[in-house]
C-alpha cells in the first residue's frame, strides 16, 4: 500500500518568503524573518515558530577601532587609534520565537527576540503580546519607522535615523491604505555625561508617540517628552519639555531601483537617535545643564538618504549617506557637534537561507571643542537563517 501524506495543519497561513512577522518591523529586510517552520501545537488553536540567524562578521578597521557593531562615538576616544586591525565576531547572531493563537478577539501574537551584542551575552530586543491592534512589551519605538532605511551589513539603520526599542503600550488602526499608532512608552532623561556629577535623570510621565505610515511608502511620527532630574542623589532639580518630529519616504524609480530617505528634528530626543555602543545614549543626550544649574533640551538634527537597486532577484547594492547634528554650549567641548555617516555594500542572496556581503563605511566626527576625524572599515558578513 502506498504511503499517504497529508501536509501538517496550522490554525493560520504560514508566513510567506519576505514577510516581516513583527509588528514594529523588523530591521533587515530578507530572510532572516521567514518562519517557514511554523507548527501547529496539536489539539489547539496554537501555531509556534523558531526563528533567527548565525552572522559572522569579518571586520578591519583602517584608523580606530568601531568596536563589534560599527560605532561612530569610538572616534572620540584616542585609545581606539589603530594602525590596522582585523576582529571576527558572531555576537550579533539571533534567536527568535513567535506564537499565533486564535480566541474570540481575534488573533493573539507574542514575539520574543535576542542576540549577543554587545558583549557576548544573551540580551534582550524583543518581547511583547498583540491582540487586536493593542501591543505590549518591548519593541522599536513608535517614533521610528523602517519606510525610509536601508539593508545594511552593519547593525541598525545608518547613523543619523531614529533607532530604539522601547517598553510601550501602542495601539495600531487602519487608516484607509495606510496605518495610525498611537504609543505611551518608557521615559528615560539623559543628562549628558559631562553633567553626570550634578544631575541625576528622572522622568515622571510616559513619552507620547504617534505614527502614520502609508503602504511603506511615506511615514510620520512625532514625540512629546517631559525631561527632569531630581536633587536626591544630586544637586539639580529641574525640568524641561522635549518633542521631535520625523518624516521618512521611499521613492520607486524603476521596480528594481529606489531613494529613501528620512529626516528628524526635536529637542530633548537623543535617547532616540541611539547606535550600537553609545552606552546609556550618554554621547547623544536629551539634555544638559546651563550656567543657571536649569535644564536645557538638546537641539537636534538628522538626516539620511539612500540609493538602493537590485542587480537581479539575488544581486542588492546600497550607497547612503547620513549626518546627526546637536547643538550644546562650548563649555561641553567633548561631546559630539556633528556625525557625518557613509557606506556602501554589495549583498548577494546565494539562496533563501544564506546572505553573503561586503561594505565600506566611513565616518567623521566633529567634537564641539573643533576637533575632528574620521574612521573607515571594511566589513564581509555571512548569514546563515533558520
Amino acid at each position: 500500500m502506498a504511503a499517504v501524506t497529508t501536509a501538517p495543519a496550522h490554525a493560520f497561513d504560514v508566513v510567506e518568503a519576505g514577510q516581516p512577522v513583527v509588528t514594529g518591523e523588523p530591521s533587515r529586510v530578507g530572510p532572516p524573518w521567514n518562519h517557514r517552520s511554523t507548527i501547529n501545537i496539536p489539539g489547539t488553536e496554537t501555531d509556534i515558530a523558531f526563528g533567527g540567524y548565525v552572522k559572522l562578521d569579518m571586520l578591519y578597521d583602517f584608523d580606530y577601532d568601531l568596536g563589534k557593531a560599527t560605532d561612530p562615538y569610538a572616534i572620540m576616544d584616542p585609545s581606539n587609534r589603530t594602525d590596522g586591525r582585523s576582529d571576527f565576531t558572531a555576537y550579533e547572531s539571533r534567536l527568535n520565537f513567535r506564537t499565533h493563537t486564535m480566541t474570540d478577539y481575534g488573533r493573539l501574537t507574542t514575539y520574543f527576540e535576542g542576540h549577543f551584542i554587545p558583549d557576548g551575552s544573551f540580551n534582550l530586543r524583543h518581547a511583547y503580546g498583540e491582540l487586536n491592534g493593542f501591543l505590549a512589551g518591548r519593541t522599536w519605538t513608535n517614533f521610528m519607522s523602517f519606510v525610509g532605511g536601508t539593508r545594511t551589513l552593519a547593525l541598525g539603520d545608518p547613523k543619523g535615523y531614529a533607532f530604539e526599542r522601547q517598553a510601550q503600550l501602542r495601539y495600531t488602526q487602519p487608516v484607509g491604505a495606510g496605518s495610525l499608532s498611537f504609543a505611551v512608552e518608557d521615559p528615560d532623561t539623559v543628562v549628558a555625561r559631562d553633567d553626570a556629577g550634578v544631575a541625576d535623570g528622572e522622568s515622571q510621565l510616559p513619552d507620547l508617540t504617534v505614527r502614520y505610515e502609508y503602504k511603506r511608502l511615506f511615514a510620520l511620527s512625532g514625540v512629546a517628552r517631559k525631561l527632569s532630574t531630581n536633587n536626591i542623589t544630586n544637586t539639580v532639580d529641574d525640568e524641561t519639555t522635549g518633542y521631535g518630529v520625523q518624516a521618512q519616504f521611499n521613492l520607486p524609480f524603476t521596480p528594481m531601483t529606489s531613494l529613501r530617505g528620512s529626516a528628524a528634528y526635536g529637542e530633548g530626543i537623543g535617547n532616540y537617535m541611539g547606535n550600537p555602543g553609545n552606552t546609556g545614549h550618554r554621547n547623544a543626550p536629551d539634555v544638559y545643564v546651563n550656567d543657571d544649574n536649569e535644564l536645557e533640551a538638546v537641539e537636534t538634527r538628522a538626516f539620511g538618504v539612500s540609493l538602493n537597486h537590485n542587480w537581479t532577484d539575488d544581486w542588492f547594492s546600497s550607497v547612503g549617506f547620513s549626518r546627526l547634528d546637536q547643538d550644546m554650549p562650548e563649555n561641553y567641548g567633548s561631546q559630539f557637534e556633528t556625525i557625518d555617516y557613509a557606506f556602501a555594500n554589495v549583498i548577494w542572496d546565494v539562496t533563501q537561507r544564506l546572505t553573503v556581503g561586503l561594505e565600506y563605511q566611513n565616518a567623521e566626527v566633529e567634537q564641539i571643542n573643533g576637533n575632528s576625524d574620521d574612521a573607515s572599515r571594511l566589513q564581509a558578513s555571512a548569514i546563515f537563517q533558520f
